[in-house]
């Protein structure tokens, strides 16, 4: 929660929008737009937001081959 609690709001908002895209919230070519409904979205209850997501961890992995990182 510490880690995703430092993070700056940008940062934040990335990791957010790669766990929508992840759960299939956004494709991979919605990348801008899914960053920013995330950042609109983005205050201090982030850290809770992610870490109550039940597949966070696939969510990010599976985001990430979206975006091919």
């Amino acid at each position: 929660r510490e880690l995703i609690n430092d993070l700056n709001v940008d940062e934040a908002a990335e990791l957010v929008a790669l766990a929508w895209v992840g759960r299939g919230d956004y494709e991979a070519s919605e990348w801008i737009e899914a960053v920013a409904a995330a950042r609109e979205r983005a205050n201090k209850r982030t850290a809770k937001y992610l870490l109550g997501l039940p597949q966070l961890a696939d969510w990010l992995e599976e985001g990430l081959e979206a975006i091919g990182a």
